[in-house]
């Protein structure tokens, strides 16, 4: 099982630069990780929490649970585009997702990190470990048309243009387009510069970058989060963004921002949807296909690269 590390209603900031560290999910104190709020000097501490009566069909609670996780304990370890994960994960009984170059990592693997971690709060809360059941460990290793990690690292021929794609296509997510987003739904964007990223969503934003309850006509963009920056510790690594999009040029705001947005209605530009709940999960899932080959990632479209890095 994923072993994560006690939160003693969450660890200092400074904590999160200790790598390699055990993961112990026994003593998570799940109140302190719903109630938690980034300290107001990083800027970062506008609440983007869901209601308590979030529907029960959507995983969103445990997703922005592991983004609360991941930030506190090993957010701006740096950046690597050749790294995947921060540490290694147990996936329950069956084994270990190793770790490339710990604690380094990048945008998709970013993603499958959230994910693997949101299971791991998920089955400590409820004690339903079947998600683990639900795909084989090396559907997070492998990257064909049959492993999801193959469509969370983008592949056209699997019609995987993001997360959220790559949880339709294994039956464990729906389509929400931009403007009916929640905390905690996944989206890939493009961007002018020929770019792209992969990133949690967390808040709708004006062009200052202040945070927006829904949608409305004064949104320029969102706030997410991701891997990105720079492979210095404090530099780069898990952290927050706010992107703009590209009609809005980049105006100043007190944040770290990711500008030149693509705004599309098209999935292949701005690829967003939702993670059901386990008990939703549908079972479809991919036929094998040797014509469509394994996912090669692309990394200078994911170069990790945004416009206050």
């Amino acid at each position: 099982m994923l072993k994560l590390l006690s939160l003693l209603v969450f660890l200092p900031y400074a904590s999160a630069f200790a790598a390699d560290r055990p993961l112990d999910l026994e003593n998570v104190n799940f109140s302190a990780i719903a109630a938690f709020q980034a300290p107001a000097a990083k800027a970062f501490s506008i609440p983007y929490r869901l209601d308590a009566h979030a529907d029960e069909r959507y995983f969103n609670s445990y997703v922005l649970k592991a983004v609360d996780y991941l930030y506190a304990n090993y957010g701006l370890l740096g950046y690597d585009i050749n790294s995947i994960l921060t540490h290694d994960i147990e996936y329950h009984t069956f084994g270990t997702i190793k770790a490339r170059r710990a604690p380094l990592t990048m945008c998709v693997a970013a993603q499958m990190e959230v994910i693997l971690t949101a299971y791991a709060l998920y089955a400590a809360e409820t004690g339903d470990y079947s998600v683990y059941s639900y795909l084989p460990k090396r559907s997070f290793e492998g990257l064909s048309v049959t492993d999801l990690k193959g469509h969370i690292w983008v592949n056209h021929a699997f019609k995987a243009d993001g997360t959220a794609d790559a949880l339709i296509n294994f039956g464990m997510g729906e389509r929400r387009l931009f403007e009916q987003l929640r905390p905690g739904d996944f989206v890939n964007i493009n961007r002018t510069t020929k770019t792209g990223h992969a990133v949690t969503f967390l808040a709708f934003i004006n062009a200052k970058g202040e945070i927006q309850p829904e949608y409305n006509a004064a949104v320029a963009g969102f706030k997410y989060f991701s891997s990105q920056g720079r492979k210095e510790a404090g530099q780069g690594g898990f952290d927050f963004r706010y992107a703009v999009f590209s009609k809005f040029g980049c105006p100043e705001m007190p944040y770290k921002r990711d500008c030149n947005v693509i705004y599309s209605t098209d999935q292949t530009y701005l690829n967003t949807g939702t993670m059901l709940s386990p008990k939703y999960w549908t079972h479809v899932m991919p036929s094998e296909n040797s014509a469509t080959g394994e996912t090669v990632f692309n990394r200078s479209f994911f170069n990790g690269v945004t416009i206050d890095d």
